[in-house]
């Protein structure tokens, strides 16, 4: 079956709602009791299980954001559907989408004012079960607005300056040492854990203890 525009779309949006979700399980530096337990704190909050969870980062470890991409639903339309019923069941997907708390009814009701489907034509009880094989069910969407609402402030403190994250990035090489000699930059930053506020930022020709009580001296300055 070819794949639409809609298909596409769903499925991307699936994907980057699975990738929200294990993307604070994705760093090489966390030992392995460390991402169990985010993995436990994952499936705790989203509703789904450590081995959905586990399956999500299998399949991004073996094809990256593709494998996180769930396949297209074969559609079937019975005969006593109307023939335009899978272009019915898209415009319904796109309501859903532009107002995910949208009733099957609501739905429905702006179908047939549209003149998508005749009055009284349309199941309630047959789109709803095409919107969920869709991945647009009312509980799915639930479940869509949960994890994107809560998987960014999930990891972090409940509060701005509870905690302050530095680190230090390779820059750029310049011409600025004794007779125009080339000299390493280092940036070094520091950003607020709950906001992710960028507190502080600066280039310097070393990566020494200083330049890191140099950049919290700074934020502390400017942020308090």
């Amino acid at each position: 079956m070819q794949k639409t525009t809609k298909d596409l779309n769903w499925q991307e949006n699936e994907a980057l709602a699975r990738y929200i979700l294990i993307a604070p399980m994705l760093d090489p530096a966390l030992d392995a009791a460390k991402r169990s337990s985010l993995r436990r704190e994952a499936a705790r909050s989203s509703g789904l299980s450590e081995r959905t969870i586990y399956r999500y980062l299998a399949a991004y470890g073996r094809k990256g954001f593709e494998g996180l991409k769930p396949a297209a639903p074969e559609q079937t339309v019975s005969r006593r559907l109307p023939d335009n019923y899978r272009e019915i069941v898209g415009q319904a997907i796109q309501l859903r989408k532009e107002v995910p708390k949208r009733s099957v009814e609501q739905i429905i009701f702006i179908l047939e004012q549209e003149g998508w489907a005749a009055p009284g034509s349309l199941s309630r009880s047959t789109l709803q079960r095409h919107l969920y094989r869709a991945g647009f069910g009312t509980k799915q969407m639930q479940l869509y607005r949960d994890a994107r609402g809560s998987s960014s402030k999930r990891f972090c403190k409940p509060h701005r300056m509870m905690l302050v994250q530095a680190d230090i990035k390779y820059g750029c090489r310049l011409p600025i040492g004794k007779g125009g000699a080339m000299v390493q930059t280092y940036l070094s930053s520091a950003i607020d854990d709950h906001s992710r506020f960028l507190l502080h930022s600066r280039f310097y020709d070393n990566q020494e203890e200083g330049i890191v009580e140099d950049t919290f001296r700074q934020a502390i300055l400017k942020a308090g």
